[in-house]
């Protein structure tokens, strides 16, 4: 009864968000770690994939719950999400090319870095806004 109440909420898709970025956190924070490191080639997660999945993931929970409300939609938010979407994979090289055939750059890996940061602080406001907010629903509180 408790696991379909919170997977009828937003909170599964944004633990997906949150994963994800922590996912992404590491790699980008291992590209940085090689950024001296001859031949390099720096890697990150498939970002626009991801975000067609989640947004392909939202519009069918919105369906969902539309024709089905009481449904949980837990059951084909995983189909969404495919392990490979988690899994790094070599960036597409950028505009420097170094001769020893790295692609790496400090300011862009930092900048991607804080773009995620700040992404996936976003998902965790959010879960815990939603998580007080049952919180007080439940105790009954004003």
């Amino acid at each position: 009864m408790l696991q379909s109440f919170f997977n009828s909420t937003s909170l599964p898709l944004l633990e997906k968000l949150a994963v994800f970025g922590e996912r992404r956190h590491e790699v980008l924070a291992g590209n940085i770690a090689n950024v001296d490191t001859p031949d390099y080639k720096t890697r990150d997660l498939p970002v626009e994939k991801f975000q067609q999945a989640l947004q392909q993931a939202i519009a069918q929970r919105s369906a969902m719950a539309y024709a089905h409300p009481n449904s949980s939609g837990q059951e084909n938010l995983d189909a969404h999400f495919p392990k490979e979407l988690f899994q790094a994979v070599e960036a597409a090289a950028q505009n420097i090319t170094f001769q020893d055939g790295g692609n790496r750059s400090i300011e862009h890996e930092v900048m991607e870095l804080t773009k995620n940061a700040m992404m996936q602080n976003f998902a965790i406001e959010v879960m815990t806004a939603q998580m007080n907010l049952m919180e007080t629903v439940i105790s009954g509180r004003v």
